[in-house]
């Protein structure tokens, strides 16, 4: 009875450690081997929303989107002035990524992408898992930096136009709302309703990556 009673706790103890493993939450994870930035897939489309300015009717928006949800970059000067957006894209579980500056603003300023993450960390409590700059230009030692940190470095195949625009397998399509970049959300709803768009990780590999934010 005794060695029954062992075998079937050693049992219990392994099943918990399998599923315990398979379950864990993984703060990042990296979906190339070597630092690269990614800008197509071959499984469907994916939609990017670059966010730098809040325009009219933007939290609306967010709250009536469906899954599979954009993935949603977000400039960290925004992410200090929109408290209330950023809530909204929390409470929503949202893909988000980080919206860099230029390239060359890195260049000038070592730090900046540092106090960049920080704030983004701060804000969302994780890291970003995705990473663009605003021009889509990464020079080799910063994506060597970035792929060191489990974030993955991503580019638009191209930019949104009209709700008619058509796409093929494997298209990042970006939306950018900047203060002078404004898309109506009534089109891009258009847009989502008459294409079928897929995560990024999806449009990959063919399946999706199961996230959950951490508490």
């Amino acid at each position: 009875m005794f060695k029954v009673l062992v075998s079937l706790a050693l049992c219990m103890i392994i099943v918990f450690f399998y599923f315990d493993e398979k379950n864990s939450i993984l703060p990042v994870f990296q979906l190339t081997e070597a630092p690269t930035v990614i800008t197509k897939g071959q499984y469907g489309a994916s939609l990017i929303v670059e966010v730098s300015y809040s325009h009219e009717g933007f939290e609306e928006w967010v709250a009536s989107l469906s899954k599979p949800y954009p993935l949603f970059l977000v400039d960290t000067d925004w992410i200090l002035r929109s408290p209330e957006a950023v809530k909204l894209l929390i409470e929503r579980n949202i893909p988000l990524g980080l919206l860099g500056s230029t390239q060359s603003q890195y260049e000038e300023k070592d730090s900046l992408l540092d106090s960049q993450l920080t704030i983004f960390q701060k804000n969302f409590q994780q890291s970003p898992l995705w990473f663009a700059t605003r021009d889509y230009t990464v020079g080799e030692a910063m994506q060597q930096t970035l792929h060191e940190r489990g974030i993955n470095i991503v580019a638009p195949t191209y930019s949104f136009v009209t709700p008619n625009t058509t796409t093929v397998d494997g298209d990042f399509i970006s939306i950018p709302l900047h203060r002078d970049q404004e898309v109506s959300f009534q089109e891009i709803q258009q847009y989502l309703k008459t294409h079928p768009f897929v995560s990024i990780e999806q449009n990959l590999f063919g399946y999706d990556i199961a996230t959950k934010r951490l508490p």
